[in-house]
């Protein structure tokens, strides 16, 4: 028998505090009424079993949940055993038990379905059915926890905590006061400390809290809690309460479907290195009611899912220190709480601290574990940006040691990555004639290939101008090519970096330039004067890496802007040695990658695969500097030929390459 269809408004998958929040805020802006709504739901929800707390201006609280609400608020904070003032801030307790209460008699106002058993889960992952019966939301809204995939790349640690509700016979506790971090207790290889909520002088929640892989268990809490009251007069448990909040810096999935919207910790409002919550989901739900007012069909997803800012950067340096190194989480954390001010502190977690205030605040801990921290990030993180940062990294090592006169170390640097990176890339060509990595080296690829090579020394032979415009044009096509693919970004404007960075690395070394054009037999660049300086060449040069800067700004690239700041400190090395550092680490570095990713291999295999074209390559080259040998300097010129050479035919295919590759 077929089951029936029925299509209904709102699917509110688990009754957590973000659906809770989302279904208060729709009811406010009167979007509930004549709706159809379903509650999925298997708990009863009528019990206290979270503490939702966040801070936030008296002026401010209203816009993340109404004052009725709110169990208790603190204007002072105790850490490292000293109390501060937390300025025009305040710290907000909700009592978990009130929201749902409140989100349920909504709920029932307006008919919702709530469905506790076990649910049969359609094809279509935003249908249920229940009953008989296919139910398909216009809005979906899915609050289970994120099935995270966890990798070498990321961090994945547990907030795990156990906490009392107790009651003292007598005045223990000052109620406009509460404790953030004590870490006075045993770190047990993590990150330990308890947390004092004191709702008035003989009642507060004492909760002890790990950072680390292995979760909390109920009895290793409590003992823990124990051993803290020791000293307490004498008290009574009154409540348990015990959870784990997962901490990451992995990416977490998006939605799959147009009608789907993650919320709470599916959506990324945990944050990472804190585990708090609360104000985000709620500054969240205000925003998707406001989609759903204003008449939109498919929501925006979460604008904290994907996070890619410098306190992502942030969260990732502290989850690699407490997960590699959690001895360090406790004098880390009480250096900050002594040298910061707690609503500075609370501002930054906020993210929304200006950069010379966290800089303020790194300078005053410890120094070794975030630089340590810092160069493993980079170097693991594989984004255009970091990748783009490595030739940024060098020219600043370059400048240094041609400035000590060490320059054969640049050259040797330059020289191991030709052999092990440049001239490789290029080796593997005959894969690219039939995408096929088990492609074999045929006569006829050679013949192709040498033929192609050929046609431009002939072209050489016959108009040296030309030919050099001819290189410069598919030398600008193809770098820009590799590089806009990298950045994800239109390839339709790629041709505008490519002369923007060509015009940018040669014009702002005239005098080079000019040795290189001399030696092929064009007219070299006249002396003329800027308007600002006694240099035209230098001053366009400048012109065009600003103007690469600023396109990297209009199209949000980061990558782009680290680029144009490595031309702008390429300036200060040679033609040689500027070229030769984007050319291998950064052009023939994404290349390698690309075919490594495109062909599904190791760079052991793709260096098997372009052995015999590598080889040669090095032989002529050896051949050719062998003969020339101190004379060398003086064919630049014959170099630059035999250079567009080998580059022509690998364009072609490289080009072919791109129009398949998936980056």
């Amino acid at each position: 028998m077929k089951k029936k269809k029925q299509v209904i408004d709102y699917l509110f998958v688990g009754l957590g505090a973000s659906n809770c929040l989302l279904i208060l805020e729709l009811e406010k802006m009167g979007l509930l009424d004549k709706k159809q709504i379903t509650i999925i739901e298997p708990e009863k929800k009528n019990k206290k079993d979270k503490t939702y707390c966040f801070w936030a201006t008296s002026d401010d609280v209203e816009k993340i949940i109404p004052k009725d609400f709110i169990y208790k608020e603190w204007n002072q904070v105790i850490l490292n055993g000293k109390t501060q003032n937390l300025d025009s801030l305040r710290y907000y307790h909700v009592s978990s038990l009130t929201l749902y209460e409140k989100a349920l008699n909504v709920a029932k106002k307006y008919h919702a379905q709530i469905i506790s058993n076990t649910l049969e889960q359609s094809k279509s992952s935003h249908q249920i059915t229940f009953n008989g019966e296919t139910y398909e939301p216009k809005f979906s809204f899915d609050s289970r926890p994120p099935i995270i995939k966890q990798t070498k790349r990321h961090f994945y640690i547990n907030q795990s905590f156990v906490g009392w509700q107790i009651q003292t016979n007598v005045d223990t506790f000052n109620p406009q006061s509460f404790t953030m971090m004590d870490f006075e207790i045993p770190q047990d290889n993590a990150t330990q400390f308890v947390y004092v909520l004191p709702f008035d002088t003989k009642n507060a929640l004492v909760e002890v809290t790990r950072f680390g892989e292995e979760v909390m268990s109920l009895d290793h809490g409590e003992r823990l809690l124990k051993n803290y009251l020791k000293d307490y007069s004498d008290y009574q448990v009154l409540d348990i309460e015990k959870g784990c909040i997962p901490m990451t810096d992995a990416v977490i999935p998006s939605e799959n479907h147009p009608n789907v919207r993650h919320m709470g910790s599916r959506a990324g409002h945990i944050k990472p290195s804190t585990g708090y919550a609360f104000k985000s989901m709620s500054l969240d739900a205000t925003a998707i009611a406001s989609q759903i007012a204003s008449g939109k069909k498919t929501l925006d997803g979460s604008s904290v899912q994907v996070r890619n800012n410098r306190f992502a950067f942030y969260d990732s340096l502290l989850l690699r220190i407490l997960s590699e190194e959690p001895d360090l989480g406790k004098p880390i954390f009480k250096r900050l709480f002594h040298k910061i001010r707690a609503s500075n502190i609370l501002h930054f977690l906020d993210e929304e601290s200006k950069f010379n205030e966290e800089i303020n605040i790194f300078y005053s801990l410890q120094w070794g574990p975030f630089i340590k921290a810092a160069i493993k990030q980079v170097g693991s993180q594989s984004s255009a940006f970091t990748k783009a940062l490595l030739p940024l990294i060098l020219s600043l090592l370059f400048i240094i040691l041609n400035s000590i006169n060490l320059t054969y170390i640049i050259d040797s640097i330059l020289l191991i990555g030709l052999l092990f990176i440049g001239i490789p890339h290029g080796a593997v060509d005959h894969l690219l004639e039939t995408n096929q990595y088990n492609q074999s080296i045929s006569f006829k690829f050679i013949g192709l290939y040498l033929a192609q090579g050929a046609l431009i020394v002939l072209l050489w032979y016959i108009n040296p101008i030309i030919a050099l415009l001819v290189f410069l044009s598919y030398s600008i096509y193809h770098f820009a090519q590799a590089d806009f693919k990298e950045w994800k970004l239109n390839s339709k404007i790629s041709w505008i970096w490519g002369i923007l960075f060509f015009t940018g690395i040669l014009f702002s070394h005239p005098i080079e330039l000019n040795e290189i054009l001399n030696q092929l037999s064009v007219i070299e660049l006249p002396q003329i004067s800027g308007l600002v300086s006694s240099n035209l060449w230098n001053e366009i040069a400048f012109s065009c890496i600003g103007i690469g800067v600023v396109m990297g700004i209009f199209l949000r690239s980061k990558a782009m802007i680290t680029l144009g700041l490595f031309l702008l400190l390429s300036t200060q090395l040679s033609l040689i040695h500027a070229f030769g550092t984007y050319f291998i680490f950064n052009h023939s570095l994404l290349g390698w990658n690309h075919l490594k990713d495109h062909f599904k291999v190791n760079s052991i295999q793709l260096w098997k695969k372009a052995a015999l074209f590598s080889f040669g390559a090095y032989a002529l080259f050896f051949v050719l500097y062998w003969v020339l040998n101190n004379d060398f300097g003086n064919h630049v010129g014959t170099f630059f030929i035999y250079l567009s050479a080998i580059s022509f035919p690998h364009v072609i295919r490289m080009n072919k390459f791109y129009n398949y590759f998936k980056v």
